[in-house]
């Protein structure tokens, strides 16, 4: 009988020892799993602000398109009244053919 309260006192200490080992795990992981879901709200927080930025540059890009295309036109016309109004060898501008 001692022996059986000897090896139960033994058994007991082993399972505290696991218990304890177990609690500090648990508060290890705990530690982690509070860390990963910091730095992923901090990662979403990131993806957001970066597709905000990307969103205006390509805001940006549309509108720049846009007004280099309206350059390119004005340009066009510049050169169409240019050749226009150019005087012609024969001195008149009446004569262009571009008139005609």
């Amino acid at each position: 009988m001692f022996q059986y309260a000897e090896q139960t006192q033994k058994q007991l200490a082993e399972l505290q020892e696991s218990h304890e080992r177990m609690r500090t795990l648990t508060a290890s992981m705990d530690k982690i799993v509070k860390t990963l879901q910091d730095g992923l709200a901090q990662l979403s927080k990131a993806s957001e602000e970066t597709n905000k930025r990307l969103n205006q540059v390509f805001e940006e890009q549309h509108h720049c398109k846009r007004d280099r295309d309206c350059l390119d036109q004005d340009l066009n016309k510049l050169f169409h009244f240019y050749h226009i109004m150019k005087p012609q060898p024969q001195g008149h501008v009446l004569d262009n053919p571009y008139l005609q």
